[in-house]
């Protein structure tokens, strides 16, 4: 009787424990697209808000995060570096600059709050603007 009753209860909680947690943070990678978006639109952010007269880049994806809340927070460590590219120039393939003294390469977290079906966006954090 009891056996019954205890099997499906231990295959339901290995379920969600092999599931994760609901609102929980999940790994994901950038072949997300909305993981893509959320961090093309942090890096125009952080290059507005930047004093620097260059354009700075993703150089590293370390590690990306998603959290379903009400709508979707990405959460990034990247390394981020100048180009050589200036702010407002017309090119738009522009590497990360070859002298490391030059390119200040600068690991950053940055979390993203976007709610798709709203056309909403916001950065919420970026350590490198601190």
């Amino acid at each position: 009787m009891y056996f019954k009753m205890i099997v499906p209860f231990l295959a339901m909680i290995l379920t969600v424990a092999n599931a994760g947690m609901t609102g929980g943070l999940m790994d994901t990678d950038m072949e997300d697209e909305g993981a893509q978006n959320a961090l093309q639109f942090a890096v125009a952010h952080y290059n507005r808000q930047s004093n620097d007269a260059f354009e700075s880049r993703v150089s590293e994806v370390i590690s990306v995060q998603k959290q379903v809340v009400s709508g979707l927070k990405y959460i990034f460590n990247v390394n981020i570096g100048r180009t050589s590219c200036r702010k407002g120039d017309v090119e738009t393939l522009c590497a990360i600059h070859e002298d490391p003294s030059v390119a200040r390469v600068t690991p950053c977290k940055i979390t993203v709050w976007s709610q798709p079906w709203k056309k909403y966006i916001k950065v919420l954090e970026n350590s490198c603007l601190q």
